[in-house]
């Protein structure tokens, strides 16, 4: 399932519902890799890629990462406002409601904090479409998440099978996968829990305690036997260069900025 860098920047944007807004992450938080939403550091789910860590908020992220992480490992992103692939190292950067946001200039941030909701964007999981949340007029909560959608269809079909548009993370290996493709499942202590296969359900009970909190598994291989959909480590083109604008207040699309 491949989708341009730009969507897979925004896949999972204003999933949750925090109050933070500041310039910078606090020092025990972390930026999720993929959305950008800032996630205490010791509850993240993580990735290895090439020696380096990359930090999740949720499996979604951490799937979509490793389907293609290629322009999430050279560190490019999208401006809300004009649209740009900028690179995050030196561009002008605020966090806002939870979610750290990078722009190719102040003109663009101040734009954006000016109107949050005219460029608010989201994902509809059943229609593969990324389009202001705005003119998502159906939505629905599932494990205290909200999901929206362009249509009474799409929320439907959500609401009869959501195993097949959610992600989640194998707590003993890390593998992520549609929970539609859990090779087992179980419930412990109120929560439930999704297995690439059904000797890490059998290993996860010996001592629940544990796998409690992100995998510790790296996601890369299972002792035991092959689970269904287990998500494997993508590659990818690079995603064009971005934005060389700097912190000079200008934005390079100013024209098109002024159409929206």
């Amino acid at each position: 399932m491949k989708r341009s860098v730009c969507v897979l920047m925004v896949l999972f944007a204003i999933l949750f519902a925090f109050t933070a807004a500041s310039a910078a992450p606090a020092k025990d938080k972390v930026p999720c890799t993929v959305c950008g939403y800032l996630v205490d550091k010791d509850k993240a789910m993580t990735a290895q890629y090439e020696g380096t860590t990359y930090y999740f908020c949720e499996a979604g992220c951490k799937a979509y990462f490793l389907q293609n992480p290629a322009p999430f490992v050279a560190g490019d992103d999208m401006d809300p406002v004009c649209g740009m692939k900028i690179k995050k190292t030196g561009s002008v950067e605020t966090v806002h409601n939870g979610r750290q946001i990078h722009f190719c200039s102040q003109e663009c941030r101040d734009k954006y904090l000016a109107n949050p909701s005219e460029y608010e964007i989201n994902f509809d999981v059943v229609s593969n479409e990324v389009k202001p949340q705005k003119d998502m007029k159906f939505t629905t909560t599932l494990d205290g998440r909200p999901y929206y959608f362009l249509s009474a269809e799409n929320k439907a079909a959500f609401d009869k099978n959501p195993d097949a548009y959610v992600y989640a993370e194998c707590p003993v290996t890390g593998k992520v996968f549609l929970r539609k493709d859990a090779g087992a499942r179980t419930v412990h202590d109120g929560a439930t829990y999704y297995f690439c296969c059904k000797g890490c359900e059998a290993q996860f009970k010996k001592d629940p305690k544990k796998y409690a909190g992100p995998a510790k598994g790296t996601g890369e291989g299972c002792t035991h036997e092959k689970g269904a959909g287990a998500m494997k480590e993508g590659t990818g083109g690079t995603a064009e260069a971005g934005c060389s604008a700097k912190k000079t207040g200008a934005c390079p699309m100013a024209k098109e900025c002024k159409k929206s």
